[in-house]
Parts: structure tokens; sequence; C-alpha cells
């Protein structure tokens, strides 16, 4: 890239100038993207060459942006609305230079920090309005932008507030130095001065970043920002910033927000896809779309399990861009599912856990939004799927099942002895159980069938329908499409169901693990002490009695026992992974097919003395999630991400229209750059009031009884002490806090909240001093 310094873009008598930077090398035929680069310093001072403009200017060029840095009008008594025209008329001189400099003039955007945000969004949700725009020295010549990012910017200038040392705003409203004329006295020149003032559904998309200690520019300003576009209809981002104070650059030694940055205007500013260009994609991509039931972080390339054998896995994800630090919505298969297919949190839609709540209250949830898959095919894909992609198969919805797919795999067929071993087990597809049925039942009775699927063993083929594991046949049916000529994109749906419990698998499998090797995870004695009662009653689990108390009670070997088993069933899922994937690689799709690999959630083996999902706890909500997008390298991102990312992302991947009620952020900006900084932690929930707040650093738990957990995986990550009760921490609590949801959706056909199992437990326990001696 290259930088010219000083260049003149006003009247020939003003001394405020410009930089101009551009990339080194472009095709003689290509005109380029252009971003108009708005410095800070309160309206009176700055400079256009600080280091967070040149940060800005250096990072988009070197990504094909032509960019202007200015300084503007910062004298007293002529500021207002003088730099704003300045900020303007670097707009137009862009255009009215169009041609020499190689710039698209319909793709300019406008970015800037402070005050140079609010004078950024001004220039956009300003755009040719008469009473705004200067009269000269480019008359006639537009100013309208296509998209703006506003960093810790002033946005509306009545409500603005001091904001104590950690950023904390005050009711105290704080006066500026803009213009002359108190808020009292002139309020509508202050309100005409917001850019809030000024949204509407026409307003370009906009990125904003604020810093959560920022003690300068109240984080509420930004916070009003996005609920005036959201409620307008226009496109907003917000980003939270945990810890960040004011005036910081893109890129920092702490984040790095420029690949973001870049892929925002890519997308805003780019005619042609911003996937297609940065993937090198020509057409739409076919998109194999890999679920993986309960598997957890018990892969060799996430290190969760030092004896797991998962070669498959890893090789593919030492090909694409793989997040290591990836969570679940809820930790359950329906609620999960249903949330990351229909893209919406389940405190939004009260998916908690019933299908059948769900199938009743779909077309109020959903509206006119549309499940991924059908998204995929109204948009001109075939859509294929088979196993377990929605929870009960390929769809949870019977009556909407042809919406979402073009083509579906068979079922399992389960019959005679073979499904008697799972005494009555619900879903098919679980199956085979042990050999000898399930060792719960076996040992306790049938009064202990709440637990019967806690079971594991080696099989043989004839312990298997038609000697195979579903699995096998999903793998089977996978290929043999993924073999066949497709005239359209395709979007193929593979959902395995193992290492859901039972964790049986073809004996070979087992074969893999010296069982004398296997150890159980390590865990303090008083691992419960300072778990909340609302925590205990979740980790009791479902068994009669306890599943904890169930499994070491059973044998000295029973715990070992059940590791070998998940242990084995995820190597058997990977073998099959990689059939699929080699079939993929022989089949003439692979340079054109997005690959996408996740996880429903995760699974407990004893930590925290729990044996199921169903927690707000790491081993619970924590997922693998890859994605291998042509013509990007492998790579690794351990910012935290959600599984409501999937949707954005793939819609931005593959060019679709936006879905409109998508409530994740696409995970393109990380798949462009991993080392990309990132800061919106992840909501987990745990049926109706219970979350989890998982930033990258920290995870934050609170109950609907108000009790709390707070962990610390810098120096925890086992989350084994509990320092929600340390006044030390409490600022820390206060910043995941903000990340609730202000209002919880009730589960369908409730009008209010009463209890439900959890509380009751507890209730139990309460009015009969009754915590099970393992649990205390």
């Amino acid at each position: 890239m290259s930088i010219r310094r000083d260049l003149s873009f006003l009247a020939d008598d003003r001394k405020e100038k410009l930089d101009l930077y551009e990339p080194s090398e472009r095709a003689a035929d290509v005109k380029s993207p252009a971003v108009v680069i708005i410095h800070g310093g309160g309206w009176v001072k700055g400079d256009k060459n600080r280091e967070r403009e040149y940060v800005t200017g250096t990072s988009l060029a070197k990504a094909g942006y032509v960019c202007i840095s200015i300084n503007y009008e910062t004298r007293s008594g002529k500021r207002w609305p003088n730099n704003l025209h300045d900020c303007k008329n670097a707009v137009r001189w862009l255009r009215v230079n169009a041609e020499k400099l190689k710039v698209d003039p319909d793709r300019i955007g406008v970015i800037g920090g402070s005050a140079g945000g609010h004078l950024a969004l001004m220039v956009a949700y300003t755009g040719d309005q008469s009473r705004y725009s200067p009269e000269g020295p480019y008359p006639g010549v537009s100013d309208k932008v296509g998209a703006c990012v506003d960093m810790y910017g002033i946005t509306n200038l009545l409500t603005r507030k001091v904001a104590q040392e950690d950023g904390t705003p005050t009711e105290e409203l704080k006066e500026h130095r803009l213009f002359s004329g108190s808020r009292e006295k002139y309020p509508a020149k202050w309100r005409n001065a917001s850019p809030v003032s000024h949204v509407s559904k026409d307003s370009p998309p906009t990125l904003i970043y604020h810093g959560t200690a920022d003690e300068v520019v109240d984080r509420d300003q930004s916070k009003e920002l996005h609920r005036a576009l959201q409620a307008a209809g226009a496109e907003s981002t917000l980003r939270m910033i945990p810890g960040a104070g004011h005036a910081w650059p893109l890129k920092t030694s702490k984040f790095d927000f420029t690949g973001e940055v870049t892929a925002f205007f890519d997308k805003h500013l780019v005619k042609s896809s911003t996937a297609a260009k940065k993937v090198n994609v020509t057409k739409k991509p076919n998109v194999l779309f890999i679920s993986v039931d309960d598997l957890n972080d018990w892969e060799g390339a996430l290190g969760g399990n030092a004896l797991a054998q998962t070669p498959h896995m890893d090789r593919l994800f030492s090909q694409g861009t793989l997040f290591t630090n990836a969570h679940c919505s809820q930790a359950v298969c329906n609620a999960s599912r249903n949330s990351l297919l229909s893209g919406i949190h389940p405190s939004s839609s009260g998916w908690y856990g019933s299908t059948t709540d769900m199938r009743n209250s779909y077309d109020r949830v959903m509206g006119d939004h549309k499940m991924l898959p059908q998204h995929f095919r109204d948009n001109g894909y075939r859509t294929m799927a088979v196993g377990k992609v929605f929870h009960q198969g390929v769809s949870d919805y019977k009556d909407k099942t042809d919406d979402f797919w073009d083509e579906t795999g068979p079922k399992y067929k389960v019959k005679g002895e073979l499904l008697e071993r799972g005494h009555g087990y619900g879903g098919k597809h679980f199956y085979p159980f042990p050999k000898e049925g399930s060792q719960i039942t076996n040992h306790y009775g049938m009064s202990h069938r709440d637990g019967n699927s806690l079971c594991a063993g080696p099989l043989d083929r004839e312990d298997m329908p038609d000697g195979k594991m579903y699995d096998e046949m999903i793998a089977e049916w996978a290929i043999e499409k993924l073999d066949e000529d497709h005239q359209e994109p395709f979007f193929l749906a593979v959902g395995f169901v193992r290492p859901h419990v039972p964790f049986t698998a073809p004996r070979k499998f087992f074969d893999l693990y010296d069982p004398k090797k296997i150890v159980i995870p390590e865990i303090p004695e008083n691992e419960m002490e300072d778990i909340p009662v609302m925590g205990k009653s979740i980790a009791y689990g479902t068994i009669k009695g306890g599943d904890h108390h169930a499994v070491v009670s059973l044998s000295d070997s029973y715990w070992r026992e059940l590791i070998h088993g998940y242990l084995a069933c995820v190597s058997f899922v990977d073998d099959q992974v990689g059939r699929v994937i080699e079939a993929l690689e022989k089949s003439g799709h692979a340079e054109d097919t997005i690959v996408v690999l996740w996880s429903d959630h995760g699974q407990h083996l004893g930590e925290k003395h729990t044996w199921r999902k169903q927690t707000l706890w790491e081993e619970a909500t924590q997922v693998p999630l890859f994605f291998k997008v042509p013509g990007k390298k492998g790579a690794k991102s351990d910012q935290v991400v959600s599984l409501l990312d999937i949707y954005p992302t793939l819609v931005d991947l593959c060019g679709l229209p936006e879905a409109p009620k998508l409530e994740g952020e696409s995970l393109l900006p990380l798949i462009i750059n991993p080392e990309t900084s990132r800061g919106r932690p992840v909501l987990n929930t745990w049926y109706y009031g219970n979350h989890a707040v998982r930033s990258n650093d920290w995870r934050y738990i609170r109950y609907r009884d108000g009790s709390e957990e707070l962990y610390d995986h810098r120096n925890d990550p086992g989350e084994h002490t509990n320092l929600a009760g340390n006044p030390e921490f409490s600022s820390i609590i206060a910043e995941h806090e903000k990340w609730l949801p202000e209002k919880d959706v009730l589960p369908p056909g409730k009008t209010e909240w009463n209890s439900d199992k959890l509380d009751r437990r507890v209730e139990d326990w309460k009015s009969n001093d009754s915590i099970p001696d393992w649990l205390q």
C-alpha cells in the first residue's frame, strides 16, 4: 500500500487536508471501494495521522480499500456545522476524483472514533439532506455513504451522561464543546446534532464498538443508538468490549478488530458476495452440514482427553477454522438444535425443552422467519438430510418437513430382542444397547429405568440391526449423495447419533483403549461445597437417588467403564466423519463445498458429580465448532462464540438474503482473521430463568432464585472454585450480568412462572434437610 499526505480537498485557502491510503496493486479495470476516516479529539483537536486513524487506513488499504483520513474545522465558533460539512465534502471529493483514484463511487463507507464517531454517524444518517449538506465546493455531488463504523461515538447529546472511572454511567448529564448554548435553552439544536435523531429504516448498516469501561463517552450512548436502529428496522451490530476504556485503535495488544471491520465493509460495500471474493468461490458454494450428538472436547485437536483417538476429525480440523471456545445456547438436544436451526435463543422463544411446546408455538415464534434448511431451500439450494439433525431426526415438525428438505435418508429399524435390551428407551436411533442390556437397570431394577441409557459396552455385528450401527447407515447415505451429480448447489445435513448414550459401538473401537490407562476426571472432595442448592438440584440428574450416586455405587469400576464407552463412541463417530469427508474429497465437490461440523452440546462424565449434559457448567455447554471454507487455510480461534452464530455465518458465506430474527453474529470476520477479537459473550440457559454468561475468561451463572457462581477460566478451567461470594470480583459479576436477558420468555402456554421439578426438589430438600451427602 502507499500513502500520500496533506492533499487538498476543500477550498484552496483551507489548511485542513487529507491523507490518502491506496492499495499497492490493483488491476487496471478494477474500481475499489473507499472509506472516509474521521478523527476524534472532542471536536476541538485531533489529527488525521494519529495511531487510530493510521491503523485504520493502512489495514483497510491492505485489504483493497482506498481510504482518506481527513482533518476538519475545529475552531471555536466555527465548529458546527462546518465540521460536518467538511466530512461530507470528503465523501464528495472521493466521488469527484473517482475515476482518477479508481474508486467505485457507489461503494463508499465512513468510520470514526469518539467525536469522529459522532461525525461519521451524522454523515451516514443525513446523506444528501440539504439542511445538513454543504453548498460547496462540490455542488450537486452526493454525500451519501453505504456503511458506517462508529467507535465509542457520541450518539445523543441530550442524553449523554457523566461516567464513573469504571465506565458506569451516572444520572448526571454531560456538557459538550461542539457548539455554545445549553441543552435547556437550545434543545432543538442539541437534538439535530445527535445522530440518533436521524435514524430511519433507510439508515445505512452500522457497526458500533464501545468499551464497557469508557469513562469519556458513556456506554449507554451506543446502546441507545443500537436500539433506535433496531426499532427503525435498520441493520445494526453492537459490540461491547469488556474492560476497554476510551480512544483505542482497531488493533491493540489485547484485541484486533481489523478483520471484523474489513468484513463488515466487504459485506456492505462490495457489490458481489463478500464470501465469494474472500474465499475464491465464483458461484454459490455447497454446504456439508455435519452434526455430532453429545460431543464434548475429547478430540485430539481440542485436547479434552489425552487418550482420545480422533485422527479423521483432527485432520479435518487442520484444514479450516476450529473454534476452541464454542458453546451452545442450552445444553439439551431439542432446545439446542431448534435454537441453532432457528437462530433464536431459548430465552427469546420460550423453547426450553418440550418438543410438543415447540410444535404448538412454532407459528407464533417463527412468524415469517424460516428454519435454516428452509432458508437455503427457498434460495435455490437442494436440501438433503439424514440422521439426527433436529432432535427427533430430520425434523421435529412433521407438517413442515417438506418445507425443510427435498430429500431425506432412511430411519433406523430396531426390532425384537435388540429392542428389548433398551427396556423401552425412547428413540430407536439411539440403539443398540449393550449385549446384556443396561447395567443400571440390571443392577438396580426397573425402578431405575429412567437412567437405563447411562450404560456402555462393545457390540458385535449380530448385536446390530442388519449388522450395522445407525451412524454407519447415515454415513453410507451421505456418501451416496456426495457421489451424485448436482445441477444446483446442495445443502447436505448429516446428523450422527454417537457418542449419545448408550455408549455402545463396534468392538474394535473399544479395543483402541486400554482400560487400565483410563482415568476418571480430577474432582476435589469438596467439589459441590460452594455450589448453590439450585445447582445441586440440576446436578442430581434423573436416576432415582441421583445419577452420580448410581454410578459410583454400582461398582468400583463403573465410572471408568462409562468413560471407556464414551471414548469408544467418539472414535467410532470419528471414523464415520472420516468416511464422509473422504467421499467429499473424491467427489469433485470439495473445491466448492463449505464443511461445517458442530455438536449440540457437551457431556459430563462425572465432573461436578453429574452425568448429563443438562447443566450450566463448561462440560455441558462447550462444543466443537468447525468451518472449512474453500480458499482459507487451517487456523484456530480461541474467541468465545455461540452455535447461534452458525446460521448468520452460512448466510454470509453463501450470499443469501438476511433472515429477520437471527440473534447470533456472523463468524466470517474470525474465519478471515482468526486473531480478531470479539467482545460478545455467549448466553447459556437451562430451563426457565437459569443462565450462564461465558466470556473469553469467565463463566458467570445466575440461577432463577438469585444464587450465583463465578469461575475464572484463566486459573480454574475445571470450574472448581466459585468466586461469586468474593467482593473482589463484584465488578466482573456486574459486567457479565449485563448480558443476562432483560426478560425471559415463558414456556409456551404459561402466563406466569410457578415452578418445575428443580424447584420442587429444592423445596423438598430444604423442608426435610435432605440434600444428599454426595452433593454436599
